[in-house]
């Protein structure tokens, strides 16, 4: 399984894209409006450079009394000082990695050099937040994990130190990793250092988002899924937002996916452009339908920055112009011919009133619908594109059926055989008394095409049956 996930366990320095204008102006105004919960938020001096971390425990799979540990940092570049050095400016700093645990033994203590290099002087004066990470493994246990930097330029110096506790994975009872959250999940197949299960997954160690950047990802690991003769194949994912009380604030529903083995990814996200600014909990939940089995894990994290009612009118040309793709599936022909007759302001109030009118519940601060229809949306695209990077999996049949009706009650699942081709079968018990979808694979390339739905209004064919037999890649 850790070849899947592809984790390294070797220290490089790695650089992220350059933060949103917007992320960049309220950084500094976090540290002071919104504490993060359970994490070290160190306190800022004339003398003294931020450092930002967190970490996620999974199982170290080689030996599973220990614990596979990823640690999670990050800087601000503009804090450093940088000296010219023939074409180019650079900084140079010492960090030192300590580990101890509760009898205050150093059980972990890493000292290394790095240098951070730009062409241009004026590179040095932007917010660019450098991120990198570290692993080692550790028995279960609590422990204290600090991290300090030095600018060997200017002598200043910065710390944050956290509690850190280690889960014990055994392998009996159904088990979920520690969440990591990211800013950006994409497909990658090399050896980087953030790439896991074919994606390189860049994390977030503030755990705080904007609405500008839209989605919140975050990535786990399931463990000791019952996988045996005749066992149900499939186990439920279930995603929640509480607020800092532990109060559920949005449901995102469930997930029903395919065991791959005894043990699982899960990788997803959530459209937070709605949510207020504030603190919340991401709570996710597993259950293995064969063994009954259920898991849940739960992280912190913060909003910043909440738009006001003047701002959220305000769509730019590009969100205008995808507009229409979003709600291809929930829009009427009437209201898109509408769309296309209204000036840019009249298209701007109407993409507002459009989601306004969906509204599920308009007493509370957001938009429970247009949430769940975009989670919808992110969730079609990791599960049904094409390819990895094709990101067309809201275009697939199972995509649209997926948006428009949500979460199927049951899936049933049969495979190539030399009678019949691929086909799966998606039951909906709470629409219409009781209705279903028939996908089947015609080519055999994994692209499935709805053939049968016993839903009004869908595409019928009494004989479907016959095209599932029909041309199987075996004759």
């Amino acid at each position: 399984m850790r070849n899947i996930f592809s984790h390294s366990n070797t220290c490089s320095w790695e650089w992220s894209k350059k933060l949103n204008s917007a992320f960049s102006l309220t950084l500094a105004l976090l540290l002071c409006l919104f504490p993060l919960s359970g994490e070290a938020v160190p306190q800022k001096s004339q003398d003294n450079l931020n450092v930002w971390l967190d970490y996620a425990c999974f199982r170290n799979f080689p030996d599973t009394n220990q614990s596979y540990v990823e640690i999670y940092y990050s800087f601000n570049r503009r804090e450093f000082k940088f000296t010219q050095e023939a074409q180019t400016y650079e900084a140079r700093l010492f960090l030192n990695l300590t580990i101890e645990d509760k009898q205050e033994n150093l059980v972990e203590n890493r000292m290394w050099n790095r240098r951070s290099k730009v062409n241009r002087w004026e590179e040095t004066q932007i917010d660019y937040m450098i991120l990198d990470q570290a692993e080692v493994i550790l028995e279960p246990g609590d422990y204290l994990l600090k991290l300090s930097v030095t600018d060997l330029g200017s002598e200043y110096q910065g710390e944050s130190s956290l509690d850190l506790k280690v889960k014990a994975f055994g392998e009996k009872n159904l088990q979920l990793s520690d969440l990591e959250l990211a800013f950006q999940v994409e497909p990658d197949t090399s050896t980087h250092r953030f790439t896991k299960a074919g994606r390189k997954i860049l994390p977030n160690p503030w755990g705080t988002f904007t609405h500008d950047r839209g989605m919140m990802y975050f990535y786990a690991e399931l463990y000791n899924l019952a996988v045996l003769p005749d066992a149900d194949p499939d186990y439920v994912l279930s995603f929640a937002v509480l607020d800092s009380r532990g109060k559920e604030v949005k449901d995102f529903g469930n997930q029903t996916r395919k065991k791959p083995g005894n043990s699982a990814v899960v990788l997803s996200g959530i459209n937070i452009s709605t949510l207020p600014q504030g603190n919340y909990i991401l709570q996710v939940q597993a259950q293995d339908k064969e063994s009954k089995q259920k898991a849940s894990v739960a992280k912190n994290f913060t909003i910043l920055g909440g738009k006001t009612e003047e701002e959220k009118s305000l769509f730019s040309p590009n969100e205008i112009e995808r507009f229409k793709q979003d709600v291809a599936y929930i829009a009427t022909a009437g209201e898109l011919d509408m769309f296309d007759q209204l000036t840019l302001e009249g298209k701007r109030r109407y993409i507002e009133e459009f989601w306004r009118k969906r509204d599920t519940n308009p007493d509370t601060p957001i938009n429970e619908f247009k949430i769940e229809h975009y989670r919808r949306m992110n969730y079609a695209n990791l599960q049904f594109s094409r390819t990895r990077e094709s990101g067309d999996g809201w275009y697939t049949d199972m995509g649209r059926v997926y948006i428009l009706y949500g979460e199927p009650t049951e899936i049933e699942r049969h495979p190539l055989t030399r009678e019949s081709k691929s086909w799966e079968q998606w039951n909906y018990n709470e629409l219409q008394g009781g209705v279903y979808f028939i996908f089947i694979d015609e080519d055999g390339y994994g692209v499935y095409r709805l053939v049968h739905s016993t839903l009004r209004g869908e595409v019928k064919d009494p004989t479907w049956e016959e095209r599932v037999r029909g041309d199987s890649p075996f004759r």
